[in-house]
């Protein structure tokens, strides 16, 4: 709950200047998970640019998502479903658009054998803090599995494994 009213003070704090840029600092929804990261975010004028670095993680490739809420209690449970402010199916944001996918569907995160990833992508549309759909005061996740980009609701990704509530830590004049 404390974490969902600071992700909702954020968002109302958003409104009195243009964010600039974010961060979402990724920590493992199990009790003891070493798994952590580090989710850079900054408003471009392509969109939105998401840049996301993991540790820890098991290899493989994993579902990577902006939920609805800023909260990761409850194994990330907290956080709501995907951002999807236009109710489409899940996809691929990315390719499609959020016209045509869910907004926080930002496809996958391929961890070597080392447990490390990354991940940088530009979503047209979405902003941190200004305009109509904002990812300020929501979280990031990382799922368990990979995310196939088309099963409903949410691309059969599995649990979610990472989570971390989106923070604006700086911002300019628009």
């Amino acid at each position: 709950m404390k974490n969902k009213i600071i992700g909702l003070l954020l968002v109302s704090m958003a409104g009195a200047g243009w964010a600039s840029s974010g961060v979402a600092e990724l920590k493992g929804t199990a009790p003891n998970s070493q798994i952590k990261g580090t989710v850079r975010l900054e408003d471009t004028p392509a969109g939105l640019s998401v840049k996301a670095q993991v540790v820890n993680v098991p290899p493989g490739t994993h579902g990577f998502h902006i939920h609805e809420y800023g909260a990761c209690d409850d194994m990330a449970k907290a956080a709501g479903g995907h951002y999807n402010p236009f109710n489409m199916n899940h996809g691929d944001a990315v390719k499609a658009g959020i016209h045509h996918a869910h907004a926080g569907d930002l496809g996958n995160v391929t961890v070597d054998a080392s447990g490390t990833g990354q991940v940088s992508v530009v979503i047209p549309g979405l902003t941190l803090s200004s305009g109509t759909y904002t990812v300020s005061g929501r979280s990031i996740v990382l799922h368990e599995k990979t995310d196939d980009l088309s099963s409903q609701p949410a691309g059969n990704a599995g649990n979610r494994i990472a989570c971390g509530a989106i923070l604006v830590v700086g911002s300019g004049a628009k």
